[in-house]
């Protein structure tokens, strides 16, 4: 029964190391760059083994993805389950998702637009669908209290993801990062624009830097 265990732990162990290893790589230099040759060599495998637990490298990226798109559905949805109105909250959850995209920038644009197989796409497809979901629940629950515009919740989280990533895809392909400040203001921007698209009312950001950016126009 110990052996058993040990066995299992070593197991999940390796399996954990491995999507690991293979997000850093993607991380790096994209799709192309989880090749399995260099995810056995930097995980301590030989191919063979590495075979083992995945079929094939596809299979391997869209658990990686998984368990990306994941974390960050759950981090969404923490922002969006918090105590504040509707609005505030939904803007809140668009800024973050954007400046935590900037954090890993070529693993972002992975998960977003990078060409890849159909297999990939078809997982992407369902990320979206996920955080789509989460968004048409406080879109709803604002809605209720005519804080949102007439438009059935799941269309609006619809147009509110592509409004959200959509603007992402050419900063994230960049080879020059963005500034702090860069990104800061593209948080701003994509957030207020899309709540002028969802909102009754145009809600504008309420952050610090765009307050004082704002200032400094007028």
């Amino acid at each position: 029964m110990a052996l058993a265990l040990v066995r299992k732990q070593v197991i999940e162990d390796t399996y954990n190391r491995v999507l690991l290893v293979t997000r850093d790589l993607i991380a790096e230099g994209g799709w192309q760059a989880a090749q399995m040759s260099a995810i056995a060599g930097r995980s301590g495998l030989a191919i063979g083994s590495l075979y083992r637990y995945f079929d094939t490298k596809v299979d391997l990226c869209v658990q990686v993805l998984a368990q990306v798109s994941e974390h960050e559905a759950m981090v969404v949805q923490s922002i969006l389950a918090s105590g504040d109105d509707a609005p505030s909250r939904l803007r809140d959850a668009i800024r973050v998702f954007v400046r935590r995209a900037f954090r890993k920038p070529r693993l972002a644009y992975a998960l977003i637009a990078e060409p890849c197989e159909s297999e990939l796409d078809e997982a992407r497809l369902r990320y979206r669908k996920n955080l789509a979901d989460v968004f048409a629940e406080v879109i709803q629950e604002g809605a209720s209290r005519g804080e949102f515009v007439a438009v059935p919740a799941d269309l609006l989280s619809t147009c509110v993801i592509g409004a959200m990533m959509e603007p992402l895809i050419q900063p994230l392909a960049r080879e020059r990062e963005l500034s702090r400040g860069e990104r800061e203001a593209l948080a701003d921007h994509i957030a207020d624009l899309c709540m002028r698209m969802t909102c009754v009312t145009s809600v504008t950001s309420a952050s610090p830097a765009a307050k004082a950016r704002r200032s400094r126009k007028r």
